[in-house]
C-alpha cells in the first residue's frame, strides 16, 4: 500500500492550491473595486441631483463643484471618491462648468478616472446620467502614457482613434472612454492664465472636445487650430479663444451666455470673455463670469 505522496503529486497539489488563492483573492479584489465604484456612481449621481436643482434655483451651473454646498451638498464626503488614495476633493478639477442647454443632454460633466486600476471611468452627463466607461490611452510624445489630471507642454498627443493633438505652450489632459454609445470621447483644455495652441487632427465618429477659459469646441472627423490668449486688461483679464478650421465642422458654445456657432472650413471665430482675477490651474478653467462675450465669426 503506496504512503505519502510523491514529490509531483505535492507540487501539482501546490499549485492547485495557489490558483485556488489567487482566484479567491482576485475576486475578492473586484468585489472591493466594485463596491468602490458603485460608491462613486452614487456620489455623482448626488451632485448631479444638486447641480439640477441649483439650476433650477438660478438658470445657471455652478462655477465651481464647491458652491453647491452647503445649500445642495451637505456631506462633504460626497466629493471623495471611495477609489482615491488621496483624501479631500476627488472630483473638483475634473468638473466642467458647462451651460445648460436641451441639446447638451449628452455631454460630459463630470468624470472619476481611478477605477479597475484606471482601466474604467465613471462619467456623469448633463442628461443627470451616471454611467461606467472604458478608459482609453493617450500616449505623449510617442513613449509615454498621459493620464487624465496631467498637464503637458509643447509635444503631441496621440489618442485610440488615432487623433493627433500637436500643442504649443500648456494642455490638460483631462480624460479619454468610451461613452454610452460605445464612441470614444476625448477632451482636453488650456488652463486659464495661459498662452496656448493647439493644432488638432481628429479621426473617425468619435467624439473630440476642446475647453477653455472662452469656449468648448466639439467636433467629429474634423482638422482645426484652437488659440487661446490670457489678456492683462485696465478692467480685468480678458480670455480670447480663436478657432480656425481647416476641414469639416466645429461646434463652438461660448461659456457664458451658451450661444452656439457651427464654424465650418475656412472659417475662424474669435471670443473674448472676462475672466477672474486671479488664475486657477486646475486641469478644466472654470466656467468664466456672466459677462456679455464679444464674438466674430468671418471667411479666412
Amino acid at each position: 500500500m503506496k504512503k505519502g505522496f510523491s514529490l509531483l503529486e505535492i507540487l501539482i497539489l501546490t499549485f492547485i492550491g495557489i490558483s485556488i488563492l489567487f482566484l479567491i483573492l482576485g475576486v475578492f479584489s473586484n468585489s472591493r473595486e466594485f463596491a468602490r465604484t458603485m460608491g462613486c456612481v452614487n456620489n455623482m449621481k448626488t451632485i448631479a441631483h444638486a447641480i439640477e436643482m441649483f439650476q433650477s434655483d438660478f438658470k445657471d451651473t455652478p462655477v465651481e463643484l464647491k458652491a453647491l454646498t452647503p445649500t445642495y451638498i451637505q456631506n462633504l464626503s460626497v466629493f471623495h471618491c471611495p477609489s482615491d488614495r488621496q483624501p479631500g476633493d476627488s472630483y473638483s478639477k475634473f468638473y466642467i462648468g458647462r451651460y445648460f442647454a436641451e441639446e447638451d443632454s449628452n455631454k460630459v460633466f463630470l468624470i472619476c478616472p481611478r477605477h479597475f486600476k484606471g482601466r474604467r471611468i465613471v462619467a456623469g452627463y448633463l442628461s443627470y446620467a451616471v454611467e461606467v466607461g472604458k478608459n482609453k490611452e493617450i500616449i505623449w510624445n510617442d513613449t509615454i502614457i498621459a493620464k487624465p489630471g496631467e498637464k503637458f507642454n509643447s509635444g503631441k498627443l496621440k489618442f485610440e482613434d488615432s487623433t493627433e493633438v500637436s500643442i504649443n505652450g500648456e494642455v490638460g489632459v483631462v480624460g479619454s472612454f468610451t461613452d454610452p454609445q460605445g464612441k470614444i470621447y476625448s477632451i482636453i483644455s488650456i488652463p486659464e492664465g495661459t498662452n496656448s495652441s493647439v493644432n488638432v487632427n481628429h479621426q473617425g465618429d468619435s467624439r473630440f472636445e476642446v475647453i477653455t477659459p472662452a469656449v468648448i469646441a466639439g467636433v467629429e472627423g474634423t482638422k482645426f487650430n484652437v488659440v487661446n490668449e490670457w489678456i492683462n486688461g485696465d478692467t480685468g483679464n480678458i480670455a480670447r479663444t480663436t478657432i480656425n478650421v481647416t476641414e469639416g465642422n466645429v461646434i463652438v458654445r461660448e461659456r457664458n451666455q451658451g450661444r452656439s456657432e457651427t464654424v465650418g472650413k475656412g472659417e475662424e471665430i474669435s471670443v473674448d470673455t472676462k475672466t477672474y482675477e486671479n488664475p486657477v490651474k486646475n486641469v478644466v478653467p472654470r466656467k468664466p463670469p456672466k459677462v456679455q462675450p464679444h464674438i466674430i465669426k468671418k471667411k479666412k
